[in-house]
């Protein structure tokens, strides 16, 4: 078996681009660089493994010097320095300082982020150590790897010299199962911060070393070849995996299982030395020797360049040249076991300095752990108060279309009856002859009805019938005149009827064939259009050219006449009815729309949420869409959904935190995509946001925010109790 440094070259070109493709990841650059933690876990079990089986007096105690010294020191000096860079920094808010930072140097930092909540994969930067989970789960396993190595050792000595590799393997499929399984059926952060099951891919690097150590290993040169082409496929296979799985894969678990098998692969076909070329031996040794530095230092590098105000190119080449550069010092300053004693107590003095100072700045950190705690407390209860708030709503909503829809239904099933609706009207007719002699045939159309027809009666005649029957409380609302054939009438006489019928009767008005007054119809229709309750029943027009409907006088009616005449009452009747329902359809389809214009939805993230509870008895029935982590496709998705269905309100109301990160050309999308509705923009950011629009209305808070800094809390995002209460009373106020 040769020593490990023999196959260093290649080992450290795995660690180097596994290195690159987490980082990449972390700058958002590839989707899938998060396999490579996988690649990481093996080597540090292979090598650990390795390394001890080579320890001709492996000693638990020199063990975690060693960890202490590679692993935690560097750690702790990273940890120190964020520290202290973040104290230059007074814009910066990382509210969870006290307990994530206590959490990364205990090594639970994996928990701790499972129990806040954090998700790895939504690849944020609001804390620069969402990254230490990994180390939290390899100071866990290095604390316990050495003590169970002991014991194996021991078993295998005293009883058969393959338990350990009998138990290891059992353990490596066992966890390696649990964890697709429970990828399955956990969540997904839960399966990923999980030492225990994470631990399967240590397990494979540990198992792969228990395997090796057993075997016979000889390099051949007529192999060299294979295994140069082996080792080349395998790590083209896993930087294609790290550039293209996306992190929100459903098969993620599967892939994370597969890199680590190509990892181990790779770490087989590495144990072939044939590197020449000592210059690229140097470089390759140089840049890999400080991976775990530039792991360690890339994230908080990224976190607080991002609150520097640099174009993003720039920003790209920065993290890249600091990320090598500080990791470079870094792991020149931990590596204290130098033969210069002068450099060496220089590197103390240095790295004492460093975790000193570091570890003033995190005593004298006020601890706001209480305070988050209650604001998540009330986020927590809005939201809770908010869901049932919407299955009200939507409860609401469903009754309202139901009743509308049946309303609708009997509108339409009322249109179709109005024709009986108009038999049964108790019509009153009052006429000359020709009603007396159609009176047969309108009985039939109105059997309801009352006719009084005499022969040779005029207006004036009609009057004295008219009071009696209207002092009798028999005249009725709906009246038909047929008195146009006999007399020459004046508006005075005309203007005194109606004085006597009122206004709230329907009168319809028989124009006469052959009247007295030839010119009196078109009198009368001139007459009429002062009223709104004058229906004109064009009898001489209906019936021109239609001698079959009179006697040889051409005014009296036939049978064929009488139901024409009888007809052209009911149709005009009818007509108005219909018009006059169709009027009272309009005006409640119009009320019934203008009340859905009223209709107000709110859409945010967590301003929304902790605004809710100030807003609630304001807009009772509104309904409030909120996510805490709403961007803008989210958003798009879910307006485009609703605009679909045809559910979206006519009102809607847009209020964002800094942390939805929205701009101004995201906005206009949104505007566009909700065009046909009225939108109101609430903006509590330092963001301008200027839009032309006639439905669109900037409700600007962040001038009031920038003036009474009491209205902002701790975290500089959310509002105080105060601030919620003064934007709610803004909104309120600004909503029309």
């Amino acid at each position: 078996m040769k020593n490990i440094k023999n196959y260093y070259y290649r080992i450290g070109i795995i660690r180097l681009i596994a290195c690159i493709m987490v980082l990449l990841y972390h700058l958002k650059i590839i989707s899938g660089g998060y396999l490579a933690v996988c690649t990481f876990f093996t080597l540090s079990g292979y090598l650990s493994c390795i390394s001890s089986l080579k320890s001709k007096n492996f000693s638990i105690k020199n063990y975690y010097i060693n960890i202490l010294l590679k692993i935690y020191l560097p750690l702790i000096t990273v940890v120190s320095l964020t520290l202290i860079v973040f104290k230059q920094f007074n814009n910066i808010i990382w509210l969870n300082l006290k307990p994530e930072t206590l959490s990364v140097v205990l090594g639970y930092n994996n928990f701790w982020q499972l129990g806040a909540k954090l998700d790895y994969f939504a690849n944020h930067v609001n804390s620069p150590f969402m990254h230490l989970w990994y180390i939290a789960i390899l100071l866990q396993f290095d604390l316990v790897f050495p003590i169970v190595f002991k014991l194996l050792k021991i078993i295998d000595k005293k009883i058969n010299k393959n338990i350990s590799l009998i138990f290891v393997s059992i353990l490596t499929i066992v966890l390696t199962g649990l964890f697709y399984y429970m990828s399955i059926k956990k969540d997904i952060m839960f399966v990923y911060y999980n030492t225990f099951l994470r631990s399967f891919s240590i397990l494979f690097g540990v198992l792969f070393a228990l395997v090796l150590y057993r075997r016979n290993f000889k390099e051949y040169k007529f192999i060299k070849k294979i295994n140069r082409i082996a080792y080349l496929f395998y790590l083209f296979l896993f930087i294609i995996l790290c550039i293209f799985i996306s992190d929100n894969s459903k098969y993620y678990a599967l892939y994370m299982i597969l890199t680590t098998i190509i990892s181990v692969r790779l770490i087989n076909y590495s144990l072939i030395s044939d590197c020449k070329r000592d210059w690229l031996n140097k470089t390759v040794k140089l840049l890999s020797n400080s991976t775990y530095e530039i792991y360690l230092i890339q994230y908080p590098i990224i976190f607080f360049i991002e609150y520097l105000v640099i174009k993003d190119n720039y920003k790209l080449l920065i993290i890249f040249v600091l990320t090598i550069t500080i990791s470079y010092i870094i792991h020149f300053l931990n590596n204290v076991l130098s033969k210069n004693i002068v450099l060496k107590i220089m590197k103390i003095f240095i790295l004492s300095s460093i975790i000193i100072y570091g570890g003033y700045i995190y005593i004298i950190e006020k601890d706001h752990t209480e305070e988050i705690k209650e604001l998540e407390k009330e986020l927590s209860e809005n939201s809770k108060l908010i869901k049932e708030k919407n299955n009200d709503y939507l409860i609401t909503l469903e009754e309202e279309r139901k009743e509308w829809e049946k309303e609708l239904e009997d509108m339409k099933s009322e249109e179709e009856k109005i024709s009986d609706i108009v038999k049964k009207i108790p019509v009153v007719g009052i006429g000359d002859s020709v009603l007396l002699g159609a009176s047969d045939a309108l009985y039939k159309k109105f059997p309801n009805g009352y006719f009084d027809g005499k022969v040779s009666r005029s207006i004036v005649g009609a009057e004295d019938v008219i009071i009696s029957l209207k002092n009798n409380g028999k005249l009725g609302n709906t009246l038909i005149l047929a008195l146009a054939n006999n007399g020459d009438y004046s508006d005075y006489v005309n203007k005194k009827l109606m004085s006597i019928l009122g206004s709230e009767r329907e009168i319809y008005w028989v124009s006469a064939v052959k009247a007295d007054d030839p010119k009196f119809n078109n009198r009368f229709k001139e007459f009429a259009k002062k009223y709104s309750n004058i229906h004109i029943v064009e009898w001489e027009e209906l019936s021109k050219g239609h001698s079959e409907y009179f006697y040889s006088d051409g005014i009296h009616l036939k049978d064929a006449g009488k139901i024409a005449y009888s007809n052209a009452i009911f149709d005009v009747i009818y007509n108005n009815y219909l018009e006059n329902y169709k009027t009272k359809q309009e005006e409640k389809i119009k009320k019934h729309n203008e009340e859905l214009k009223e209709k107000i939805t709110f859409y945010g993230n967590n301003a929304l949420i902790n605004l809710f509870s100030y807003l609630k008895d304001n807009y009772e029935n509104a309904s409030f869409n909120t996510k805490e982590d709403y961007n803008f496709d989210s958003l798009y998705k879910d307006l485009t959904d609703r605009i679909n269905s045809n559910s979206l309100e006519y009102k809607i109301v847009l209020l964002f935190d800094k942390k939805a990160n929205l701009n101004i050309n995201e906005y206009n999308k949104i505007i566009d995509l909700c065009k046909d509705h009225k939108i109101y923009i609430i903006n509590i950011t330092n963001n301008k946001i200027d839009i032309n629009n006639e439905n669109i209305k900037i409700i600007d808070f962040y001038y009031e925010l920038n003036n009474n800094k009491d209205y902002i809390s701790i975290d500089k995002i959310h509002l105080t109790k105060k601030g919620n209460e003064k934007l709610s009373e803004f909104i309120v106020k600004n909503i029309d």
